[in-house]
């Protein structure tokens, strides 16, 4: 499953920069988790684990990331 930016996390924006991650590349995470966080010029969101498995990070703290853009997969 695909961890995305999507619109509810940015409000009225287009694009975030990615901002820290609290899990490792290749963790456990558990559904419900935070596993990082996501950042405007308005705001800083949590990124939630939207299912449970193993997680392989798409992205680097600092990268912009577009609306829809994979910031994440679990397996």
């Amino acid at each position: 499953m695909d961890v995305t930016l999507s619109q509810d996390l940015i409000g009225e924006e287009t694009e975030a920069d990615m901002g820290e991650w609290l899990v490792e590349d290749g963790a456990t995470v558990t559904e419900g988790q935070v596993i990082g966080s996501i950042e405007t010029s308005k705001l800083v969101n949590e990124l939630v684990a939207p299912a449970a498995g193993v997680i392989v990070l798409k992205k680097e703290p600092g990268d912009l990331v577009e609306l829809d853009e994979t910031l994440a997969t679990i397996a």
